[in-house]
């Protein structure tokens, strides 16, 4: 066993003082923890509470018989996947039918062996502890069975209107043949916004499923943040446009320069500023505030729906459905933020969020010490 690895737990249940002693001598001799409850009662609520990994259980004993006791572990959810071995001198064979119906997994004979009680209680922990595994990855199959019908769901869902947008624009100007300058320059807007709604899309499936496979390198090294938040803001500005929100960007103080992953910040940034302008209402503002100093810190204000309490509970899981929506039929995968918390995390950056319904959100990030 590793030093790291977690110690079996097993709880010994019996009446006789001595023989607890006897099973406890034996069962630390494998690096086990021990629980003991010398009547039937303590035993289930320790079962219960503290979960063994197994129940050594005494069959005769006063108050509730050890086979009554197992049928109550097996009828309880909390405690039915907890394997029983029963401890018993009876060596009647009808008895030993009936513990394995109530569900027990094995038995041990009074007076104990001590290599027999050690071999069968090792081999049933190994067997629980494969079980506890199987399970483990059983759940993430499923977990991520889930996931991948979520991503066709949301592929699905949120690439068609766009697609037969584009393709409903295209069929327009193909077919008119006296289509003007100026009609002809906005159809190219709708396709430019289009196109991007449906490239945001496809990057942030990609990029989580990048980060979560561990295929995301990073790369330290000292960054302007000045220069980066310049050219980010530049390219939002069309976008911004579109729904006549202004972008502000200010500055305090004079050394904007920090250590962290460019491309990492990129996506964040990019992330954040795209969002705040979706939750933005048409006509508004939002601001985007870099702090120089050690550390630095950059704040996006925007003038959107805010959150709710329950919202801000959620708000970095992955698909998280928000009382938010974007203003403006915009489209929103709910991976944007889960993203950006991933990439926070892996530069060692700290984010946080103030919102409240109908205020508007105020991300603040702020890098790590020079």
């Amino acid at each position: 066993m590793s030093q790291n690895e977690k110690k079996s737990l097993v709880l010994v249940v019996d009446d006789n003082p001595a023989n607890i002693q006897v099973v406890g001598e034996n069962l630390r001799k494998q690096n086990v923890e021990i629980s003991i409850a010398t009547n039937s009662a303590k035993s289930l609520k320790i079962a219960k509470t503290a979960k063994p990994d197994l129940i050594i259980l005494d069959v005769m004993m006063p108050d509730m018989d050890g086979y009554e006791v197992c049928e109550k572990l097996k009828e309880d959810p909390d405690t039915k996947d907890i394997p029983v071995i029963f401890v018993t001198a009876k060596v009647n064979h009808s008895d030993i039918i009936r513990g394995f119906e109530l569900g027990a997994v094995d038995y041990v004979l009074k007076p104990f062996n001590a290599i027999e009680l050690q071999a069968r209680v090792n081999t049933h922990l190994r067997i629980q502890k494969y079980l506890k595994q199987i399970k483990e990855q059983n759940d993430e199959l499923i977990n991520l069975n889930n996931e991948k019908n979520e991503f066709l769901g949301i592929a699905a869902h949120d690439l068609k209107n766009p697609i037969y947008n584009i393709s409903l624009i295209a069929k327009m100007i193909r077919d008119d043949e006296n289509i003007s300058k100026d009609d002809l320059k906005e159809f190219s807007t709708d396709l430019v916004i289009t196109s991007n709604i449906m490239l945001d899309l496809i990057n942030n499936l990609l990029d989580i499923n990048k980060i979560e496979q561990g295929k995301v390198k990073i790369n330290i090294e000292e960054t302007d943040l000045f220069s980066i938040l310049v050219k980010i803001i530049n390219n939002f500005q069309d976008r911004a446009a579109v729904k006549k929100v202004e972008l502000l960007f200010e500055t305090e103080n004079e050394v904007f320069v920090t250590k962290t992953d460019k491309n990492a910040l990129l996506q964040i940034l990019d992330n954040l500023i795209s969002n705040a302008i979706k939750f933005s209402e048409l006509s508004s503002n939002c601001k985007i505030k870099l702090i120089g100093g050690n550390p630095c810190k950059v704040e996006i204000i925007d003038q959107g729906p805010g959150f709710t309490e329950d919202d801000m509970k959620k708000i970095y899981g992955k698909f998280a459905r928000l009382s938010a929506q974007p203003v403006g039929n915009e489209q929103s995968t709910g991976l944007g933020l889960s993203i950006v918390k991933k990439y926070i995390d892996l530069i060692d950056a700290k984010i946080s969020l103030e919102s409240k319904v109908g205020s508007g959100s105020k991300f603040t990030i702020v890098f790590p010490k020079i």
